[in-house]
């Protein structure tokens, strides 16, 4: 069965995905017999391990003394008051069982019991409840969503911005745009490599009710803004169409499941409030399951809960039209054609209801122009062999041009140039000087220009 995916695609349909899924799964069996023959040729018997149980006498104190109050608990619908009355009970279930085995010189064994023992229990009722009662920890139904919100416009000075809020969970977006040349270098031992679309992912503690020392980006943040950047890339438009750097950056500032997602949906939104025209909105979801070996249950949009107990985190993210990418981990054996095929089918009918009912009422489509904080790009091609004139010797020219305008230029081999400012008039000044530059002149022609000296010859105009 299907242990892990990872994916991106460019709007791909689930049929074409779960096809791809499935000829990719056919190809790894492949490669398991092989590995079957080798074990079979050359494998070493498997070592017998005795797995540890505990007492039985343990087991039943443990349960008969907090069980009934667990399991009352974890019924509470709003997070932070389930965690705070699991800890409590948890908390008394310790003192009560190191005050009864104080004395005991097995004490600390025992205790490592009791510790597992209530971890166990509250796994084993918040995965009973969904199997067997199909009820969800905070009352849901198990294809339902939290409540959603959104927002764009959060702050006057950046050049895009987009609050995004699923139940618990809630992304701030903030896009800033940039000339073609500030672009990300990638360091590597090839080729250099540069990038202009970067989604940069941040989880403070605060976000979880936690406070702790804040270091190097971890591997939530580099695989979650990873996800997220593979997610948008496949709508970003092309340097022709929009010659500009793109970064954004989402601040987690509120987590209860599936951050990641929240984080792409209110990217999209603020990609489009900062006037970047995408392709296509994206949104993203996380579906989970539960199962128990005979039954299964799929859950559309899962909380922390439900994932650290659960046994799938299935998120999918896409346009109306197909899927942008992929990711999946599970706990159990795999996963079958059946399970993936309603899992993907479920989180388009969740992507869609959270890109036509939430996203598209804060903003429909991508604004038609940048704001006026952002930087203003215009395109034009000049000859190549010109690109000397305009450059000037050791760079006097194109200096001049730079210092008298406040623009920053960009000059490419093919002699394409881009002018970047944030003052229209300023831009439009230094294309015309640039071309002026790179036009031959022709008889008849009337331009304006200063008389700056006269010779013998002629004059010299500027």
């Amino acid at each position: 069965a299907i242990n892990m995916v990872e994916a991106g695609a460019k709007q791909v349909s689930e049929d074409d995905m779960l096809e791809a899924l499935m000829f990719g799964h056919e190809e790894i069996k492949r490669l398991i017999a092989f590995e079957e023959e080798i074990i079979k040729a050359v494998g070493k018997p498997k070592m017998e391990v005795d797995l540890f149980a505990i007492p039985t006498d343990i087991r039943t104190a443990v349960e008969g003394y907090a069980k009934e109050e667990l399991v009352a608990a974890i019924s509470i619908h709003e997070k932070l008051a389930r965690q705070e009355a699991c800890d409590e009970i948890c908390d008394r279930t310790r003192e009560h069982f190191e005050e009864l085995w104080v004395l005991d010189p097995d004490k600390e064994k025992k205790m490592s019991y009791v510790n597992m023992l209530l971890e166990e229990m509250i796994a084993m009722e918040v995965r009973r409840l969904i199997t067997v009662d199909k009820i969800r920890p905070d009352g849901r139904q198990v294809d339902e969503i939290r409540p959603l919100s959104s927002r764009v416009d959060i702050f006057e000075r950046t050049h895009g911005s987009a609050l995004f809020t699923r139940g618990q969970t809630q992304a701030l977006s903030v896009v800033t745009l940039g000339s073609l040349n500030e672009f990300q270098i990638i360091d590597g031992l090839g080729v250099e490599e540069g990038k202009r679309f970067m989604l940069h992912y941040n989880f403070p503690q605060f976000c979880v009710g936690s406070t702790g020392r804040y270091g190097s980006p971890g591997r939530r943040e580099i695989g979650h803004g990873a996800l997220g950047e593979r997610a948008i890339l496949q709508v970003i438009p092309s340097e022709d169409e929009f010659p500009y750097t793109i970064r954004v950056v989402s601040e987690i500032l509120e987590s209860n499941g599936s951050s990641s997602q929240a984080s792409i949906c209110a990217g999209t939104m603020a990609l489009m409030a900062a006037g970047v025209p995408i392709k296509a909105p994206v949104a993203g979801i996380a579906m989970g399951l539960i199962s128990d070996g005979d039954n299964y249950t799929i859950l559309t949009d899962i909380q922390g809960l439900e994932d650290h107990y659960g046994d799938m985190d299935f998120k999918v993210t896409g346009t109306h039209k197909g899927i942008t990418a992929i990711q999946m981990d599970i706990k159990i054996h795999g996963l079958t054609r059946p399970i993936v095929e309603e899992a993907i089918a479920r989180t388009r009918e969740a992507r869609l209801y959270i890109m036509d009912e939430v996203m598209s009422k804060a903003i429909a489509e991508p604004r038609k122009e940048v704001n006026e904080w952002a930087p203003k790009i215009e395109q034009i091609t000049i000859d190549p062999s010109k690109i000397g004139d305009v450059v000037g010797q050791k760079g006097k020219t194109i200096n001049e041009i730079i210092d008298r305008t406040g623009v920053k230029i960009d000059i490419t081999d093919d002699g394409a140039v881009s002018v970047c400012g944030t003052d229209k008039e300023m831009i439009a000044k230094a294309i015309d000087m640039i071309k002026i530059i790179t036009t031959d002149f022709e008889q008849g022609q009337v331009l304006e220009g200063t008389v700056v000296s006269i010779k013998e010859f002629g004059a010299f105009i500027e």
